[in-house]
Order: structure tokens, then sequence, then C-alpha cells
């Protein structure tokens, strides 16, 4: 198997772009939907959303040639508007101020807090569309590039963007159980979000590997580096198993018995979630195979 170009910064960025922009969208939904008591979710939500998909820029940018001693020539991206990359830029550009400007509303941070909170709809508006356009594009990044064909897929956008919610959700969740304990058991309620998410997933997941066996040689060699090759011990131990079984089915429980679960293992279905997304994008990455070396 070829090394695959694209590495851990890479990889980092399309986790953490992912997971904040699905954490913008968890903290909109709660407080549009249930804001009496799910304020806690919906404030970590914002808080984690703008600063994890600003680290995961950053990685991104890093990634880019000159952008670890040039940073600055990255604006000329912006110029290009036939790039993907050009328009990722714009998206990510305006997101993350957004989703600071929401978290300061929401938690209520300085006078920016109190100035912003006179605008918390139009923010919940305009950042669930570019939450929306982030998700997506970490897997339109992939899915474009034609000289991978296991990439090349449609499905890659939908997968990335179930992922993004779930695992976003996942963040949410976790740093809601660390601000107020209490909490635990109305997160009960949206341990429905990861069996839907989860489930949505796992059904895109499938179908794209199995597509893939029947697409091209090229795809069904990188399909079978995850189901029977070198990348299957991990594929089906660290995404299959604890990120997407495990949780969904720790999840049911919580959900079901609503609070009556201890709180290591509603912390503890976060955690395999956030595991198995950052497994799936490395696996992703590491299992794209370029037709020359078939």
């Amino acid at each position: 198997m070829q090394e695959s170009a694209w590495g851990w910064l890479i990889i980092t960025y399309l986790f953490l772009a992912g997971a904040g922009s699905g954490a913008f969208l968890a903290a909109v939904a709660c407080d549009l939907l249930a804001p009496d008591w799910s304020k806690a979710l919906a404030k970590a939500g914002s808080l984690v959303s703008g600063p994890l998909v600003a680290i995961g820029t950053l990685c991104l940018v890093l990634d880019l040639e000159a952008g670890l001693w040039e940073p600055w020539r990255q604006i000329y991206l912006a110029n290009n508007l036939s790039s993907m990359i050009a328009w990722g830029v714009i998206v990510l550009s305006i997101f993350i101020p957004i989703a600071l400007l929401y978290a300061a509303a929401l938690n209520e941070i300085g006078f920016i807090g109190k100035f912003a909170n006179k605008y918390v709809r139009p923010l919940e508006i305009v950042g669930s569309l570019f939450a929306l356009g982030t998700a997506t594009y970490t897997g339109v990044l992939i899915a474009v590039v034609n000289g991978v064909p296991f990439w090349n897929t449609p499905l890659m956008p939908v997968l990335f963007l179930a992922s993004a919610i779930s695992t976003g959700l996942a963040a949410a969740m976790i740093v809601a159980a660390i601000i107020d304990v209490a909490t635990i058991k109305t997160l009960s309620n949206f341990a429905l979000g990861h069996v839907i998410f989860l489930s949505v997933e796992a059904l895109v997941l499938m179908l794209l590997v199995f597509m893939s066996l029947t697409r091209s040689t090229e795809a069904a060699y990188s399909a079978n580096l995850l189901i029977s090759g070198l990348l299957s011990p991990y594929f089906w131990g660290l995404v299959v198993i604890l990120g997407i079984v495990v949780p969904f089915f720790l999840s049911v429980i919580e959900y079901l018995e609503y609070g009556e679960m201890p709180k290591a293992l509603v912390v503890g279905a976060d955690i395999l979630v956030l595991i198995g997304g950052m497994s799936l994008r490395a696996l992703i990455v590491f299992s794209g195979t370029p037709p020359q070396i078939i």
C-alpha cells in the first residue's frame, strides 16, 4: 500500500472542522427546540464550535505549501473561485467569527456577548447555513480528488456530514456534563440524536464500501483494504465496533432509561463517538489508492 500524500494535519482538520460545525448545529437545535431544559448543552456546543473549527483550519493552513513559513500567502486562495479550497477558505473565514459571536451571546461573555445577544436568531440562521457548509465541505474536499476513485463519490460528503453532526453532538454533551453535572438527565433526550445519526453514518458507510467493490479496480482495492486488508483491524475495531455499534446501543439505553445510566457510561459513549469519527477520517485518507499504483 502506497503512503497517502495527505497526513495527520489534514485528518485533524477533517475531524475538528466536522465536530466543530456539528457542535454549532447541536447548540442551535437545543436553543430553538428546547431552550428551557437544554441550556447547558446549547452553551457547551456554542463554546466548543468556534475553537474546534479554528484549530482545524490552522491545521489545513499548515498543511498547504508555505502554510507554515508564509501563512499570509493563503489569502490569495480566495482569488481563485474555481478552486474548492478557495471556497473552503471563504466558508471557514465567515463561519469561525459567527461561531465565536454566538458563543459569546449564549454564554453572556463580556460586552461582546451582551451586544451579540440581541442578534441571536440571525446568528443561528446564518451560522447554521455556514455550519452545514463547513461540515459538508470536509467531505467535498475528499470527493473532488479525481485521482483517488474511492474518494470520488457523492456519498463522501453525506458520510462526513452525518459523522460531523454525531461527533459535534458528542463534543457538546461531554462539555455540558463538565459544566453542569445535573444536566446528565436532560442529555438523555439528545442520545436519540446519536441513534439517528450513527444509523445514517453506518448506512452511508456500508453503501460506500460495497458500491466501491464494483465501481473500479482502484476503488475496490481501497474498500478491501478496509474490510479485509491491512487496515481492517482498525476499521472494524475503531470505526465499526467502538465508534458506531457500542455508542449506538449505549445511546439507545441512555434514551430509554432517561437519566438512570451512570455518568461514566454517558460520557464514555460520547468519547467513543469521537474516537470513531477521528478513526473514520484517518482510514478514509489512508485507504485512498491512486490508479497508477495498481
